[in-house]
C-alpha cells in the first residue's frame, strides 16, 4: 500500500525550496550544485523530489532550451503558514494559544523577549476588537 503523500513539506523538500526561494528560479543541476555539500543528495533524488514538489503546487515548470526551470508557486510565509496550521491540528487541537503556551513554557525567554512578544500581540490586535 502506498504511503500518502504530505501536502506539507518534508526536511528535504525543504531544502530544495530554501534554494528556489533564494535564487527565484533553478535548473535541477543549479538547485543540486548548492546542495552539494550539504546533504549528499544525488541529481536523481532532487530532480524526483522538484517533482513531487511540482505535484503538490509548490513549484511550476517551464523549459527552456533543454533545461527544465523550476519557479516557486508558493511563497515561503504561504508554505510556514500551512506548516503551522498542520502543527495546530496535529498536536494542538487547532488553538494557536496552545501552541503560544508551549512555546513560552518550554523556552528561556529573557523578560526583554518576553516585552518584545507583549508589544506584538498588543499590535496584532484589530480596532474595535472587545474580546
Amino acid at each position: 500500500m502506498a504511503r500518502k503523500q504530505s501536502r506539507t513539506l518534508t526536511d528535504s523538500e525543504h531544502r530544495i525550496m530554501e534554494v528556489l526561494w533564494q535564487k527565484g528560479s533553478a535548473t535541477v543541476a543549479e538547485v543540486a550544485e548548492a546542495l552539494a555539500g550539504k546533504d549528499g543528495t544525488a541529481y536523481t533524488t532532487i530532480l524526483t523530489m522538484m517533482r513531487i514538489l511540482r505535484d503538490k503546487g509548490y513549484l511550476r515548470c517551464r523549459k527552456e532550451n533543454r533545461a527544465h526551470v523550476y519557479i516557486p508557486r508558493v511563497d515561503r510565509e504561504t508554505a510556514a503558514r500551512k506548516a503551522v496550521r498542520q502543527l495546530l491540528g496535529k498536536f494542538f487541537a487547532g488553538s494557536p494559544g496552545e501552541l503560544v503556551l508551549s512555546f513560552l513554557r518550554d523556552e528561556d525567554l529573557t523578560p526583554g523577549e518576553l516585552d518584545d512578544l507583549k508589544k506584538k500581540v498588543l499590535e496584532s490586535e484589530k480596532p474595535g476588537d472587545e474580546s
